[in-house]
């Protein structure tokens, strides 16, 4: 078992945690991830290490990661923070329950009880529901960094995209493909100088964590404005033709629909998603999709109006919600099956 410590600029308690992880783990990993200041601390670290690794320049904490697990190949392996936030004893907890877990990671959770810094209870409760919506898997503590990884998963996690914040959370939304759930262990909640040492920078960090969440909803909302100018662009052209009103009605949501459906598809494929090849394939999965919601929107909006008895323009608030929830069913969809990544399908 290896003990992996990613670190950018840091300080004595990089120190004071190697000291005290020497006497209780054989093996530690150590990368440097292009720091520009505490150079001597690398120094008198080397000697604490099996190995320590340097990036000439920052790349960011994922990198850092995968760096490490490229290093260590063939054993299990725990990642732990350098900034004295995981203690030996919390480390040893997860330690032990790997033991027993082979088929999933083991996650050191916090239970964020007593004194914690508002934008940090902020952003992990709000970060937890979030993930949950998305794929299923309640975490007590998405931002945790201690982890335990089986070696049997470890090639699959090093091939997880990502350099920055945005791995850790693509390593825990790829538990849902894993055999095992992930098993959480119970640490100390602990936070030094309010974490004012965290370089974690909640506006860039989240929106690249949920980046594929938030450029499908910019697809979504694309495609709907779209829709509607290819709508109103196409009935009026329609209506000087003599045709009675369903019929261009009719005709002009036909060709908006192929016109923003077909727009939709492109961008999520290569911009949301990035997925090469499969054209032709995903390419029919999407129209099933699209089909199969259009289908589902219709079904529960119409029944759900005749049981509460909605007419006319408020039939649309019943549709708003439908779809809502149909936008996120969709998401997980086009993310899981349609658009798999490399990744996905290795398992």
């Amino acid at each position: 078992m290896t003990i992996l410590i990613p670190a950018y600029n840091p300080d004595e308690k990089l120190l004071k945690l190697l000291d005290e992880l020497q006497g209780r783990f054989e093996h530690i990993v150590l990368v440097d991830d292009g720091s520009t200041v505490g150079k001597d601390i690398f120094v008198e670290a080397r000697s604490k290490v099996d190995a320590l690794l340097v990036h000439e320049q920052n790349r960011g904490k994922g990198a850092a990661l995968k760096t490490g697990f490229n290093h260590i190949k063939n054993d299990d392996v725990i990642t732990a923070d350098a900034d004295g936030q995981h203690t030996p004893d919390d480390i040893a907890k997860v330690a032990d329950a790997l033991k027993f877990q082979r088929e999933g990671l083991v996650l050191g959770v916090r239970e964020f009880s007593g004194k914690v810094p508002f934008r940090s209870l902020f952003g992990n409760t709000w970060t937890r529901w979030v993930f949950f919506f998305m794929t299923g898997l309640m975490i007590r503590d998405t931002q945790t960094g201690l982890r335990g990884i089986p070696k049997e998963l470890l090639p699959r996690v090093a091939a997880i995209p990502g350099d920055r914040y945005e791995y850790e959370m693509a390593m825990l939304a790829d538990c849902k493909h894993h055999l095992s759930r992930p098993v959480q262990v119970g640490i100390e909640t602990i936070y030094i100088e309010g974490n004012a040492t965290s370089h974690f920078n909640p506006l860039l960090d989240t929106i690249r964590i949920y980046r594929s969440l938030i450029q499908f909803c910019v697809s979504s909302v694309a495609s709907f404005v779209l829709d509607n100018v290819a709508f109103a662009v196409a009935i009026g052209i329609l209506d000087g033709t003599g045709m009675v009103r369903k019929e261009y009605t009719l005709i002009s949501l036909i060709i908006a629909r192929l016109v923003s459906s077909n727009f939709n598809y492109l961008y999520n494929r290569l911009v949301v998603f990035k997925t090469k090849g499969r054209v032709k394939r995903s390419f029919v999965q999407y129209w099933m999709l699209v089909l199969l919601m259009g289908a589902f929107s219709y079904a529960f909006t119409q029944s759900m109006a005749a049981a509460i008895d909605f007419r006319g323009v408020s039939i649309t608030l019943i549709k708003i919600v439908v779809e809502s929830v149909l936008f996120f069913l969709s998401y997980k969809l086009q993310k899981r099956f349609i658009f798999k990544s490399k990744v996905d399908k290795k398992q």
